[in-house]
């Protein structure tokens, strides 16, 4: 049956006004009446709530450290102004500068991705894939910086692919990267695929396959990549890092990009080892200059760290005896199967050898790190040295208790070492900080 000229248009009509029907319709119904923004702020020393803009302007480096997530800059008139009031007033000044700063209007207003998360999580899935984010522990979602900040390690086993990278202590995405420094990304980090959509924004694969996945494989194909069972588009580094199992059955064109994506990973964890190891030598610095109540908490500290670290040692002596004695008596006991032990031994240093060799390029990784983390235990040490005699009063003390183990070592029977006595009055509890 062939439709009239009217019952079409009318059809037409009816798609048109569904098409032009919010997409929020067809997601979770809205609480009434409809949340407010966040207003971002916190409890300070004295228990009085503060907000972020009285924070950015008296703590900046403790803000930087615990809140990434309050977006925000200071206007013409050095004001301190939250994200959604730029949005609000200044909408093209944060595509061109903070594209970072993830969010929506509805109903005129701006709202960040935390509020969408909260309110409508599906249709921020859908439609933004690149707010790159998760919940935390209090069930908040919290934005990649925040993880970046406080928890790097878990990014990298379940996020690998929210790219970026920090800039002046705080650590930016890709988007932002891209957007203010495009040169330095094509030359530092070209795997941060993406591109710019008509209004000179950057968005990563994933938008574009959930926008146009046609225009995405016809114009880059070199984004490696795939869906999940949630039917989310992931790059090969998250692949590699989630599934590599699957990616090498299913993609084994993906080998040599897998193979790249954890060299990089690796150089990128120890990069980043590095900048937390120079972090807590600038923070101890820091502490040292601060007034002399926080300067002496920081002092004893410091000495109970030394104080556990020579009781480490005395331990270490002891356990290195035991091991001995044990060694000595296997020594005898198979003697009388050498030659049976000798193949043994043959056979678990070949497969031994087989093992190492995949993992050469993380063995020198470690080396450093640790290098590096011996260099920062040496610094500290010193530090912890020069503030009082206490510790140069410690060292003689250590010195003859391991003297005296040492002879103690030579005559049996083996006495148990005791642990060495508290040097001076206990240390002062220390205040627990504003976190």
């Amino acid at each position: 049956m062939r439709m009239s000229p009217s019952r079409i248009l009318l059809a037409a009509m009816t798609m048109a006004v569904m098409l032009a029907t919010p997409a929020l319709a067809q997601f979770n119904p809205w609480p009434q009446p409809l949340p407010p923004a966040p207003v971002w702020g916190d409890y300070d020393q004295g228990h009085a709530w503060r907000d972020a803009g009285w924070w950015s302007e008296n703590r900046p480096d403790w803000v930087r450290r615990h809140h990434p997530e309050w977006w925000g800059d200071y206007d013409d008139d050095r004001i301190w102004r939250p994200a959604p009031w730029w949005w609000q007033n200044r909408p093209d000044s944060v595509r061109a500068h903070h594209p970072e700063w993830w969010g929506d209007y509805y109903q005129g207003n701006w709202y960040p991705a935390s509020w969408w998360w909260r309110y409508q999580p599906q249709w921020a899935r859908l439609h933004h894939p690149e707010w790159w984010g998760d919940f935390d522990d209090d069930h908040d979602w919290e934005p990649a910086p925040w993880w970046w900040q406080n928890r790097p390690d878990w990014v990298r086993a379940n996020h690998p692919d929210w790219w970026g990278d920090d800039y002046q202590g705080r650590w930016y995405p890709a988007s932002w990267w891209w957007q203010n420094q495009p040169n330095w990304v094509r030359v530092h980090h070209p795997e941060w695929w993406g591109d710019f959509d008509e209004h000179r924004q950057w968005h990563p694969p994933a938008w574009w396959y959930a926008k146009d996945s046609g225009w995405a494989r016809r114009h880059h194909p070199e984004w490696l990549g795939d869906y999940d069972d949630q039917h989310a588009w992931h790059p090969v580094s998250w692949w590699t890092q989630k599934n590599p199992t699957w990616a090498r059955e299913h993609h084994p064109e993906w080998n040599e990009a897998m193979r790249q994506s954890i060299e990089r990973a690796h150089f990128q964890q120890h990069q980043e080892r590095q900048r937390r190891h120079l972090g807590e030598l600038q923070n101890l610095e820091r502490n040292r200059a601060r007034p002399e109540p926080t300067a002496e908490r920081a002092h004893a500290a410091q000495l109970e760290a030394l104080q556990g670290r020579h009781a480490e040692q005395l331990q270490a002596l002891k356990r290195q005896h035991t091991l001995r004695e044990q060694r000595q008596q296997s020594e005898e006991a198979g003697r009388a199967h050498w030659p049976e032990t000798e193949r043994r031994h043959d056979a678990q240093a070949l497969e031994r050898r087989h093992q190492q060799e995949p993992q050469a390029s993380e063995r020198r990784h470690l080396e450093e790190d640790q290098a590096a983390s011996r260099q920062h235990r040496e610094q500290q040490h010193n530090l912890a040295r020069e503030p009082a005699m206490q510790p140069r009063a410690l060292e003689p003390r250590h010195a003859e208790q391991i003297q005296n183990f040492a002879h103690e070592r030579t005559a049996p029977p083996i006495h148990e070492v005791p642990p060495p006595e508290q040097f001076g009055n206990p240390p002062p509890q220390h205040e627990r900080g504003h976190h």
